[in-house]
């Protein structure tokens, strides 16, 4: 008798693509499971524009992404003590065939006006890369801002700064991030976002969000760079909330 499983769906795709798509999947299940003994903590995920809100006091979340193209792996999250109920801190740790990078983060609660849907934090990064002489590789600063229009419809707006070494060089840009969260069901969330920095990299990334219970959402996300050499990639990603 046939077993069907899930990959069988994707029977058309050619080796290559159906084993990128296996390892994606079991990324997802190994964060999942990660996600479920650990209790260290960091932020992040497979998605990069912000929103203005931070974790509820007491409230953490894991979060892991993989992206074949790229080899490129995260692990991260965040938590808010009851102690400093404005205050959401936390780490990722990012890893690619070039280097593996380390970025503790912080994010604050800044203003929120609950009848019209607005909340605006602050956040800030810095990025240590842990197989270099010299460490440090940059830093973050950034203004997140979120308005909930409707029930089902959030928009997402970040304004930054960021600081890096690039190639040796000293570099400061200005960053902005654009996104949108329409949820089409209780069970799924369409997302799409462009972003970029001054002078240099821009890219847009668009996806569902799978919902499974309040806890753990799936994401599966396509994007392409927008200058360079517009690169596409495929990235899965999983969130753990507790």
């Amino acid at each position: 008798m046939h077993k069907h499983t899930l990959l069988s769906a994707f029977e058309w795709l050619p080796a290559s693509r159906q084993r990128a798509l296996r390892r994606n999947l079991v990324f997802i299940g190994a964060t999942l499971v990660l996600g479920l003994l650990s209790k260290a903590f960091a932020a992040g995920g497979a998605y990069t524009v912000d929103d203005g809100a931070i974790n509820a006091p007491g409230e953490c979340n894991v979060d892991g992404s993989y992206t074949g193209s790229t080899a490129r792996s995260a692990l991260s999250g965040a938590c808010t003590s009851r102690a400093m109920p404005n205050l959401q801190w936390g780490a990722a740790i990012e890893n690619d065939p070039d280097q593996t990078q380390l970025s503790p983060q912080l994010k604050g609660a800044l203003w929120a006006w609950q009848d019209a849907g607005v909340e605006i934090a602050w956040a800030a990064a810095a990025h240590i890369a842990m197989d270099r002489r010299h460490p440090f590789d940059g830093a973050d600063l950034g203004l997140p801002l979120s308005w909930q229009p409707f029930e089902t419809l959030r928009l997402n707006l970040n304004a930054g700064w960021a600081h890096a070494y690039d190639d040796g060089e000293r570099n400061h840009r200005l960053t902005w991030d654009t996104g949108l969260e329409y949820r089409v069901a209780g069970c799924l969330t369409l997302l799409a976002e462009r972003y970029g920095q001054q002078h240099g990299d821009q890219a847009w990334q668009a996806g569902p969000r799978v919902h499974l219970g309040k806890q753990v959402d799936v994401d599966l996300v396509v994007g392409r760079n927008l200058a360079g050499d517009r690169d596409h990639w495929l990235t899965t990603g999983a969130t753990l909330r507790f």
